[in-house]
């Protein structure tokens, strides 16, 4: 008997995000690189974005700015 493991995740890329990523722009890329610097800053918890000298509601302020 054949079982389906849902555990498993591929961190492999679909053909179709590949070929998006071909015809990428550099606004494209630059705005995928902000969405993901912005949703990584939101998931830490205040303590961490303190430690970072960042307050919560500064996050856009922070990554539109250009501050690493």
């Amino acid at each position: 008997m054949a079982y389906l493991d849902s555990s498993f995740v591929s961190n492999r890329t679909s053909l179709r995000q590949r070929v998006a990523r071909f015809f990428e722009t550099p606004f494209d890329r630059r705005y995928r690189q902000r969405t993901a610097r912005i949703a990584a800053l939101r998931a830490l918890s205040d303590a961490d974005l303190a430690a970072r000298g960042i307050a919560r509601e500064d996050i856009l302020l922070h990554v539109f700015a250009g501050k690493a």
